[in-house]
């Protein structure tokens, strides 16, 4: 059996011969041509520096011939042996070189005239060496031997033009070689990529080809269609992994028949337990995209007529604030925000409330898969709840008149108007008229709840200064806290806008929070009240030092009628309905209250308002 290692191992084997054999040509013959260029340079910088020291050296030397005829003889007579020394050092060097017929023959020239002058130079010594010899000197001087240096310079010069036409044929020479070597180099490299591109193909055909094959139908079989066959007929991997994955989609198919029925059942299992839930329920995918909906739901969000299936619930639900609430994370952000999480459904026959709960799916690796929204149905007890604020509200109203009369006969008892009070009378009189004060106070509470909660209570909102408003708040409190020896402190944030409130209803807000921040908290403790803005809303903060509240009361303060007191608190309290009135005046606002506390340090009660108010 060919493997694909050997098929790979044996192409690339091919391509880097190839590679070699270019490699190794081209290297041997820009060497040669290096050589041939550096023996070729060589040989023609030596000549041709040859005849110009000879040359130079002839100069020297009539110079020293003509210093012999006007200056000192054996000075000149010694500097012109020291030039000879230099010429026939040159003339040997130049003559050591090989060199063509012409050039050989100047040579011998040269070397023949050049003795001819060093003999007639001797001569000239001698001469000027007798006395009122000078004129016979001058005479052999211009007419003999300056004929001789002359033909002497025309021959060095002749020996440099030999030279530098020999420096042109070979820069021909290199030129042809560079040329000739260039193109063998491209011929072969052509070759190579011309063999390389053969072997590529060859490779694709052989090895590539099967493999975009093979996944190809890998991919089909990832996507559920296990009736794919690889027909893959070659002898190396591939081969046997395509008869193996044959194997395996046989395999898998038996399994897929197999289990089908239980995941049938599985299936229509879960349907089933859907369907019993009598709360609508909805199961959305990772991507928001409806998975499955029983008839509750169906029926709620009026779905019958639609197309719900692989929709987002964006597509099938019009209403955008049941949106609001049905979105991923949802429940997390509300409970974040303070905000109450049941919604209404407006039907033909009445409303209908709903608190969604929501719950993800994970898979085995903890990612998230999808979420299961189910809608608990609330009416009853939403109903049941403005059936008793409208109860507490009937009452409420009932009693403010037999109150208001009760107050004024114990206001003309309490004045003496009709007798005289003794001592115990006017005491229980005072105990009377502080119980009918309670009693006053809890019904008018009650009333204003019942407006708030109904809607009828009218907001007269105005753009108020926040400071004017913590000023009304505090004003009527400083006495109480001054009192108790209890440190007041008030910090709030320069430059905050004015805000579109009903001041009167969030100077109420501002004075429970404080009242009750007071009645808590222990002589020589400290309530701290801070205003500032975050983003777009006025925060109000009031912190206290006080007792605190357990974690298990923090979900229920803000219902009515819940009273947190201490074991040994002896202070009669409020009835409980202030901070379910502070709430619905907040959320009147569009803000949001909320608390935060721990038993023993103190507790810090939180509320917005929003700064632009729709």
């Amino acid at each position: 059996m060919a493997s694909l290692r050997y098929k790979i191992g044996f192409s690339y084997f091919i391509i880097v011969l190839v590679g070699l054999i270019t490699s190794a040509f081209a290297v041997y013959s820009f060497s040669r041509l290096k050589n041939t260029f550096e023996l070729m340079l060589s040989q023609n910088y030596e000549n041709i520096f040859a005849a110009q020291n000879m040359f130079k050296a002839l100069e020297r030397q009539e110079n020293a011939q003509l210093s012999m005829l006007v200056s000192d003889i054996d000075l000149a007579y010694v500097q012109f042996q020291t030039n000879r020394v230099g010429f026939l050092g040159w003339l040997e060097k130049a003559k050591r070189q090989e060199q063509r017929e012409p050039v050989k023959t100047t040579l011998e020239r040269i070397t023949k005239n050049y003795n001819r002058y060093i003999s007639l130079t001797d001569s000239l010594y001698k001469v000027l060496q007798q006395r009122g010899r000078g004129k016979v000197a001058a005479e052999l001087k211009f007419n003999i031997i300056k004929q001789i240096a002359d033909t002497l310079k025309e021959d060095c010069f002749r020996y440099l033009e030999h030279n530098q036409d020999a420096a042109t044929l070979t820069q021909e020479k290199m030129n042809k070689i560079s040329s000739d070597s260039t193109l063998t180099v491209i011929t072969i490299s052509l070759i190579s990529v011309l063999l390389s591109f053969f072997l590529s193909a060859s490779f694709i055909r052989t090895i590539l080809k099967p493999a975009e094959k093979l996944t190809r139908s890998v991919r089909n079989i990832s996507r559920g269609q296990l009736n794919q066959k690889i027909d893959i007929n070659t002898d190396d991997e591939i081969g046997v992994l395509s008869r193996e994955f044959n194997k395996m989609t046989e395999r898998l198919r038996a399994y897929e028949q197999t289990n089908i029925h239980k995941l049938m059942v599985e299936k229509k299992k879960s349907e089933t337990i859907v369907e019993s839930i009598a709360d609508p329920v909805i199961v959305t995918d990772e991507e928001g995209k409806i998975i499955l909906m029983n008839e509750a739901a169906i029926k709620v969000f009026d779905l019958r007529t639609k197309d719900w299936q692989g929709k987002t619930l964006e597509e099938v639900i019009d209403d955008k604030s049941m949106l609001e609430f049905l979105q991923p994370e949802a429940i997390a952000r509300f409970e974040k925000e303070h905000r109450d999480l049941v919604f209404e459904v407006k039907k033909s026959n009445g409303q209908l409330y709903f608190r969604p709960r929501q719950t993800k799916i994970l898979d085995e690796n903890g990612n998230q898969q999808g979420i299961i929204t189910l809608l608990q149905d609330v009416t009853r007890f939403k109903n049941l709840d403005i059936m008793k604020s409208e109860f507490i509200a009937t009452v409420s109203h009932e009693l403010r008149t037999p109150l208001t009369s009760l107050t004024m006969g114990i206001d003309i008892l309490s004045q003496e108007v009709v007798g005289t009070l003794n001592k115990k009378q006017k005491e229980l009189l005072t105990t009377i008229k502080d119980d009918s004060e309670r009693l006053r106070k809890l019904v008018k509470e009650l009333l204003n709840l019942s407006r708030l909660e109904s809607g009828k209570y009218e907001m007269k909102k105005e753009y108020t200064d926040i400071r004017n408003i913590v000023a009304d708040a505090i004003k009527p409190m400083r006495l109480p806290f001054e009192e108790k020896q209890i440190s007041l402190e008030i910090d709030v944030q320069e430059g905050l806008p004015a805000i579109f409130v009903d001041s009167h209803q969030l100077v109420w807000v501002l004075s429970n929070l404080l009242n009750n921040a007071l009645r808590h908290t222990d002589p020589g403790g400290r309530v701290h009240l801070e205003v500032a803005r975050t983003n777009n809303e006025i925060l109000l903060k009031v912190s206290d030092t006080g007792h605190g509240i357990s974690s298990e009361h923090l979900e229920v303060i803000f219902e009515k009628f819940v009273q947190i007191k201490n074991s040994t608190e002896t202070t009669p309290g409020s009835v409980g309905l202030g901070l379910a009135i502070a709430r619905e005046v907040v959320e009147a606002h569009g803000g949001r209250i909320w608390v935060e506390s721990q038993v023993g340090v103190g507790s810090t009660f939180y509320f917005t308002i929003p700064i632009e108010q729709k």
